[in-house]
């Protein structure tokens, strides 16, 4: 301790003698939570942003939450960033746990990366380096006041801000970084990728993609921070993914001993591996990992259809399939096949069933084995499984969790028209699937009819339209 060497009989007075055995007895003191969180939206000669200030309030608004004394900083000049910096670092003592998040333009080159203050007015490369701050100078203040724990997260993982002004300044997304000990460091894409702000046009999240994901897992209780950390990357994985985007979260990890944002419960191993255990064991992910699996699925359906719309929906949907053959010439042979027999089969056809649709019967049951189609995520297909009952009502059950209930109309099976309110669910139980807008309920409308024992048709909601498709025939 530091006054273990000072000599009580130095000291005049029994009042003074008193002061020093309790400093002695009172122990170390309680590491404090210190965080900068820095957003700049507003640049002046590279290409403003729309989501860093909106990114860095919510996520300083999760750390006040979670027990940090934060510091809010947005649209921040060179100086103003500088200023914050020393600030920042003077506060940090040692055994502090510490947060620095950022969010707004960077660049990277020759290997070292530079988080871009709003008046930076590119000229080369040199002039960038004089003119933004290093990401290690902010790494290097966090280790040299000794921090227990320090935890640096990146948002500026965009397209090169310098690009489009005619100057070969910088590379795409951020290098890779070494963290010190008792460091993590996290981008929020990977090495040469660009990170999303939207999942689509019809995103209306005010957050980011990486820091949606980010904010809801900082709330977690009794969640290590190296855990919590790889699940914000898998899920901002699989986010990207569905809007045909490549973006892997970058973490540096040299933390010594474990850290939690949100205090609770200690999570034994055994509890640790139950994410891993439901991963492994949920049903296959809604995402069909590979456009031929999508293609054969496809053909696997259809392949013993009489119907030529079958094919030629195939032929529409991969025009260079692996059946793209087979299927242009199953849906002249059906087609062709129809046109002759349609004379024969009219003049057969009693008068008096000419009107006389077919069993609404067909469809009751369940459950029916499909998908859906979005709007949002073009080219994925949502599995799931219908159930009819005779009275109309239904529920969809999807292998991601979400579920959707309502009523359809039986009279004619050529037009079936139905109305149901979704609820979504959360993927292997642990993440919440949301619409664009953060709701996870809406009422959908839908228009199908069934032929050759499938039900399909589309559907449409505030947020996207999409197609559905289900076998209604028994399994064999």
């Amino acid at each position: 301790m530091r006054f273990a060497h000072l000599s009580v009989r130095l000291l005049r007075g029994s009042g003074a003698v008193l002061l020093v055995l309790s400093l002695l007895l009172a122990g170390p003191t309680e590491a404090r939570r210190l965080a900068l969180v820095i957003g700049n939206d507003t640049y002046k000669s590279v290409e403003p942003l729309k989501n860093a200030r909106q990114d860095a309030k919510a996520v300083s608004e999760v750390l006040k939450g979670v027990g940090f004394e934060v510091t809010l900083k947005q649209d921040l000049t060179l100086t103003a960033m500088k200023a914050a910096l020393r600030e920042f670092k003077s506060r940090v003592s040692g055994g502090d746990e510490v947060v620095f998040y950022f969010s707004g333009h960077g660049v990277q080159f020759e290997g070292t990366n530079y988080l871009v203050p709003i008046d930076i007015v590119p000229e080369n490369e040199q002039q960038v380096a004089d003119d933004a701050v290093p990401l290690q100078r902010v790494l290097d203040d966090l280790r040299d006041q000794k921090a227990r724990f320090s935890l640096a997260i990146v948002d500026a993982c965009r397209d090169n801000p310098f690009k489009g002004a005619g100057r070969a300044i910088g590379g795409r997304g951020l290098a890779p970084v070494t963290a010190a000990n008792g460091q993590m460091v996290l981008y929020s894409a990977g090495a040469g990728q660009s990170a999303l702000d939207r999942l689509g046009p019809a995103d209306k999240d005010p957050n980011g993609v990486f820091t949606r994901v980010l904010i809801e897992e900082m709330r977690r209780p009794g969640l290590p921070v190296d855990r919590m950390l790889k699940t914000v990357r898998d899920q901002v994985v699989q986010l990207a993914k569905g809007a045909s985007h490549e973006q892997v979260p970058a973490l540096y990890d040299q933390s010594i001993g474990e850290f939690y944002f949100q205090p609770g419960a200690a999570v034994t191993h055994a509890e640790a591996d139950v994410p891993a255990a439901r991963a492994s064991s949920a049903p296959a992910p809604i995402h069909v990992a590979t456009s031929g699996e999508l293609d054969q699925s496809f053909w696997d359906r259809i392949k013993d259809s009489t119907d030529p719309a079958d094919f030629t929906d195939y032929s529409k949907q991969f025009p260079k399939g692996l059946h793209a053959a087979e299927a242009s010439l199953m849906a002249r042979r059906l087609s062709r096949a129809a046109t002759a027999a349609q004379p024969a089969a009219d003049a057969a056809k009693p008068r008096a069933a000419a009107h006389t649709a077919p069993a609404a019967a067909s469809i009751v049951g369940g459950p029916f084995p499909g998908y859906f189609t979005s709007t949002l995520a073009p080219g994925v297909l949502y599995n799931g499984a219908l159930t009819v009952n005779a009275n109309g009502t239904f529920e969809y059950i999807g292998t991601n969790g979400d579920r959707m209930r309502g009523q359809t109309t039986l009279a004619d099976p050529n037009n079936l028209i139905g109305t149901g309110v979704t609820l979504l669910g959360k993927q292997y139980g642990l993440v919440q699937n949301r619409y664009p807008d953060g709701s996870v309920s809406t009422t959908v409308t839908t228009r199908g009819r069934i032929a050759n024992g499938i039900y399909e048709g589309q559907y449409v909601d505030k947020f996207q339209t999409g197609q559905f498709h289900y076998d209604l025939r028994p399994a064999h």
